[in-house]
């Protein structure tokens, strides 16, 4: 016993000294180490936070470092005194170094025989996490200890307690107590009760070692050991820490992740634009506040919309954009994020059918055609093509009607005759179709090939409805939108800018949205009343063999474009057109969006265009030799037709033959 104590005074007195030695090592190299003013603080990986145009949060963004920083407000005390408890129990009493911990953890470490207790202080913690790093070395904790000394006397303890839990890692890829409370309990660290701060509060210690989901005994353990610390520092009532060690871990097996949600493809396209902007290190370490442009409660009617009119097999996409600005609205699918990413609203390339045909309206009508008094000869075609593939461009009717009638450009549209405008587009030369598609707003590589006009190329979903968005706005073309303004943790703000331009005189638009209005009546979407009764127009599209169909569509608010059609852009979709499906989807979307809001009609410009005599040499073309004898032709009013034509060049991909999938539900008829 008497050797005993002879040794404690002993390690005591060696203590002392050690740490006057210390003291004194800590004062003569202060004065050549560098000031913490000068010093660089390490730039923490933070989570990137998406939101919804009303501020709802629609998805998280992060590397390895899944980090949230938040307020000292925001972070209860109980978590705070948790902490302290365990990591470093007289942390309001000492200056950023204790002395007196020091030598209680070297007395505990030579009674152990090996280290059992440590004596860096949360003061250390951080500022080995954000200025000095991890090196091993006695320099390294010689500058640490100089660092926390002057930072103790720059910052309150509050401060410095904030900050040291918005760094320290707590597991799971979890940086900070909000991201951990997040990852384990699904909720804000502001709502977790005191069993479940005592568990985030005994992880720093083992983080990687040890976890919550696949060692419980062991955390449980490590958690009942910070109530108890809790209890012996006063924090809590010894009751009250044995009540709190009865609680279950209760946490969850994975975070939650908001990208599998109805916005998934969304994000995914807004995670490529950030990626464009600020490359990726920027994008899921930078902390960026990303305020969109999506409406969610629009995004969840438009899947809804897909979902519950889509037959089995085919899948569907729907992007709708605002005419005003160009912002995008709706972004969605009929695929799930979890088994398939490629996102069919923007990547998928296919051709459009007659829903490129008003592009080649809106270019004759700019050569001053009046649609109402422009005739074309509906018959079938067989147009000798020099160097085209094939040399023979066969263009026929629905149902490929060998009948002849004469038609203004009004019915044509309405009743989507490929014959009529296969003879537009080589009076107007597919070039000037190309270009009316390009400036309202096609990105997509086109060739000025006269199968243009009956959508015999590809363009994407987000493509088309742009293009229709610049119909809708009456002419002012704005590029699309997803990102409206990105908050930087600095404070900084960048916006984005919504500048549009003119590409149609407000006469032509017009022109063309009254017509494409009475299609959505009278033509071959007239089913559109069935589903809504408000302002709409629209065309209609579907491609050879039935393999894609689309319905383009829009209002004075909102332009959407609709596609259904197999991945694999090869199985034929038997008896399926664009009014079949995409029309009723469009309906039941806008039903849902604007329910029952009467809004107004499309604006009567103060100029309109000057009319001028339209002579095409091909509506002179004689029926093809194939073709049989005369016979009154079907008028199309109120059905779709099908692109059937060769395509000349590229040529079309052959179609396979499958078993055509059972509607569901039943297709609504769209008149005759």
């Amino acid at each position: 016993m008497h050797w005993g104590r002879l040794v404690i005074i002993l390690i005591v007195l060696a203590v002392v000294v050690g740490a006057s030695a210390f003291v004194g090592s800590i004062v003569a190299l202060s004065r050549n180490l560098p000031q913490l003013d000068s010093m660089k603080r390490t730039i923490l990986a933070q989570t990137t936070f998406i939101y919804d145009r009303h501020g709802l949060v629609i998805a998280q963004l992060h590397g390895d470092t899944n980090r949230v920083i938040v307020k000292s407000s925001q972070i209860p005390q109980v978590m705070k005194d948790a902490t302290v408890a365990i990591e470093d129990r007289r942390f309001y009493q000492h200056h950023g170094v204790d002395f007196e911990g020091i030598a209680r953890a070297l007395v505990q470490d030579i009674r152990a025989g090996h280290v059992v207790e440590g004596a860096s202080t949360i003061t250390q913690q951080f500022v080995k996490q954000a200025y000095v790093g991890d090196e091993q070395s006695l320099a390294r904790k010689l500058r640490e200890a100089v660092l926390s000394w002057q930072l103790e006397g720059k910052w309150s303890k509050d401060k410095i307690l904030t900050e040291y839990l918005n760094s320290v890692y707590y597991g799971a890829g979890a940086y900070g107590v909000q991201a951990a409370a997040q990852t384990y309990f699904h909720k804000p660290i502001s709502k977790v009760n005191l069993p479940q701060a005592a568990l985030l509060a005994a992880l720093p210690k083992f983080p990687s070692q040890y976890s919550p989901v696949y060692d419980p005994g062991v955390v449980k353990q490590r958690r009942n050991l910070v109530l108890d610390a809790m209890a012996s520092s006063g924090y809590i009532t010894q009751a009250r820490a044995d009540r709190a060690k009865k609680a279950k871990l209760g946490v969850f097996k994975s975070p939650p992740n908001p990208q599998k949600g109805p916005a998934a493809y969304f994000v995914d396209y807004v995670t490529r634009e950030l990626i464009k902007r600020y490359g990726a290190r920027e994008t899921f370490e930078g902390g960026l506040k990303v305020h969109t442009t999506l409406d969610f409660d629009w995004q969840r009617k438009a899947i809804d919309s897909l979902k519950s009119t889509l037959p089995s097999g085919p899948q569907g996409a729907l992007v709708s954009i605002d005419p005003a600005n160009g912002f995008i609205r709706t972004m969605s699918a009929s695929t799930d994020w979890r088994t398939t990413k490629f996102n069919v609203t923007f990547q998928a390339h296919r051709q459009p059918g007659s829903a490129m045909k008003p592009f080649a309206l809106i270019a004759v009508v700019e050569q001053g055609a009046n649609p109402a008094t422009t005739y074309y000869t509906s018959h079938p075609l067989h147009i000798p093509m020099p160097g085209g593939n094939p040399p023979i461009w066969d263009v026929f009717t629905f149902e490929h009607s060998t009948g002849q009638r004469r038609m203004n450009l009004v019915s044509a549209t309405l009743a989507s005759d490929n014959t009529i405008y296969a003879q537009l587009c080589l009076d107007l030369g597919p070039q000037k179709v190309v270009a009316v598609a390009k400036k309202m707003g096609i990105t997509t590589r086109l060739y000025p090939y006269p199968s243009i006009v009956l959508g015999g190329q590809d363009v994407t979903p987000l493509e088309m409805a742009d293009a229709y968005a610049t119909l809708a706005s009456g002419g002012i073309h704005h590029k699309p939108q997803a990102i409206e303004k990105v908050v930087f943790p600095s404070g900084r703000v960048e916006k984005s800018k919504a500048k549009g331009r003119r590409v149609l005189s407000q006469g032509v638009a017009y022109t063309v949205q009254k017509i494409l209005q009475q299609n959505t009546r009278a033509g071959t979407a007239a089913a559109m009343p069935a589903y809504y009764s408000g302002i709409s127009a629209g065309k209609t599209g579907t491609t050879n063999d039935s393999t894609d169909a689309w319905f383009c569509g829009f209002n004075t608010k909102l332009a959407t474009a609709v596609w259904m059609g197999y991945l694999d852009q090869t199985t034929p979709m038997y008896g399926v057109q664009g009014a079949t499906y995409c029309v009723p989807i469009f309906g039941k979307f806008y039903n849902l969006v604007f329910d029952g809001r009467v809004l107004p009609d499309f604006p009567l410009p103060t100029a309109m265009p000057v009319w001028k005599p339209w002579k095409g040499h091909y509506s002179t073309i004689m029926p093809s030799p194939q073709s049989s004898s005369p016979s009154p032709s079907k008028s199309g009013k109120g059905k779709a037709t099908p692109t059937v034509t060769k395509t000349i060049k590229p040529s079309p991909t052959p179609t396979k033959t499958t078993k055509p999938p059972t509607p569901k539900p039943t297709p609504t008829p769209t008149g005759t």
